[in-house]
Formats: structure tokens, C-alpha cells, sequence
């Protein structure tokens, strides 16, 4: 490397840089690497009397460009989510579907008596909530941060949205219409067995496709 035709402030850049690398953890290669790389930028810059600072920044927060961060991780690992309607339907709808089972076999556990829906409107009720809580992604949650132009109208957001909890709350109540025989109350054992097997498929198809849930705001960066 032409250190020795490095101008000190050139040379100054190039040492502050190296420490931040080292801190960083990179390897002797690794280093060596990235300076090979950038010095004859600099070189041919230092020839046009423009400093190495002035071409690539203060030398800490170019050395740890070379290192992502945490942050950064998160927000590629965030950028990466699955975003399939199917999908995040399924996952908020199992998640409902597991809280409900759960909070209903608690409440007949302490009182055998409790006024428990039956589970076809147990079944309505979540995975109708699960297109609703997709709906509000659609119209919310995916414009978060964007421009107010970027955006859908506020109005148009309020109809559809409107709609949505209307279809919700009919398709819930006509579920809770049926006879007996086709929305059965089941038993607390039966419902904490539905609420641990939801919980169980939601985490599995989490880890396997990686699912973006439609109730996480996405706030632009």
C-alpha cells in the first residue's frame, strides 16, 4: 500500500480508520482488503488538493460502513418479511383464534356456567378478523411514514374500512344464529387444546415463511 505518498492528514485519515476496524473486529486480511481498495481513490483525490475526510467522511463512520449494525440488521431482516396476503391473513386469524379459545376455556374453567360462543363463531369471529386486521395493513399500517400524497385518502380509508368491520360483525352474528348442532360449545379441555395447537401452527408458519403480522406498522425510513 502507497502509504508513504499519503499526505499526513491522508495518513492520519487512513490510522483513525484502521483503529475503527480493529474495534470492529475485522481481520488483518479483511483490513488490508478494504484499504487496498480505497487508497488509490485517495491518491488520485489528494492530487486535486481534495483531503481524504473530504472525499469519504469522517474516517470513524466510513470504517463502520464496512460493519452493519444491529439496526441495520433488523431493518434488512424487517425489509425481508413475507408479505403474502394468504399468509398474513393466516397468522393474524391464528392468533385470534388462539387468544379466543384461550381467554373462553378460562373463563368455563372458573365458572362452568359462563355464556361461551360456540366455535363455528368462534371461527368466524377470527378469521374474519384476520381479513379485517389485513384490510387495516392495506390502508394503514403499510403507510406509515410515507408522504401525506403517498398516502390514501383519509375518507377512502374510513369507507373501506368501515365496510370491513360491518362484514366482520355480520358474518360473526350470523355464525352466532346457527343451532346448536352446527356451532356446538365445546368443552374447556377441547378449547385450550384448539388455543395451544393455533399458537403452535402460528409459530411454525412464522419461522418457516417468515411473515410480516399485519397489525406491525411499517414507518418508512
Amino acid at each position: 500500500m502507497d502509504l508513504q505518498n499519503l499526505t499526513k492528514k491522508n495518513q492520519e485519515f487512513i490510522h483513525i480508520a484502521t483503529n475503527q476496524l480493529i474495534q470492529d473486529g475485522k481481520t488483518d486480511a479483511e483490513i488490508k482488503t478494504i484499504l487496498q481498495d480505497v487508497i488509490p481513490s485517495i491518491l488520485e483525490a489528494q492530487k486535486k488538493g481534495i483531503p481524504a475526510r473530504t472525499l469519504l467522511g469522517a474516517p470513524t463512520v466510513w470504517a463502520s460502513a464496512f460493519t452493519p449494525k444491529e439496526g441495520q440488521d433488523d431493518k434488512k431482516t424487517q425489509e425481508e418479511k413475507n408479505t403474502n396476503p394468504w399468509l398474513m391473513w393466516l397468522d393474524t386469524s391464528l392468533l385470534f383464534l388462539a387468544v379466543v379459545t384461550l381467554l373462553q376455556a378460562i373463563m368455563t374453567f372458573f365458572n362452568s356456567k359462563a355464556n361461551v360462543s360456540g366455535i363455528t363463531s368462534i371461527l368466524a369471529l377470527s378469521f374474519a378478523g384476520g381479513g379485517a386486521m389485513y384490510a387495516s395493513y392495506l390502508m394503514i399500517y403499510r403507510h406509515m411514514g410515507k408522504e401525506k400524497s403517498q398516502r390514501p385518502r383519509w375518507y377512502k380509508v374510513f369507507g373501506i374500512l368501515t365496510l370491513v368491520m360491518l362484514a366482520w360483525i355480520l358474518v360473526y352474528t350470523a355464525a352466532s344464529l346457527l343451532p346448536s348442532y352446527l356451532n356446538p360449545q365445546l368443552p374447556a379441555l377441547v378449547m385450550l387444546i384448539i388455543a395451544a395447537a393455533s399458537f403452535g401452527l402460528r409459530y411454525y408458519l412464522q419461522k418457516k415463511y417468515n411473515i410480516l403480522n399485519a397489525m406491525t406498522p411499517q414507518v418508512q425510513q
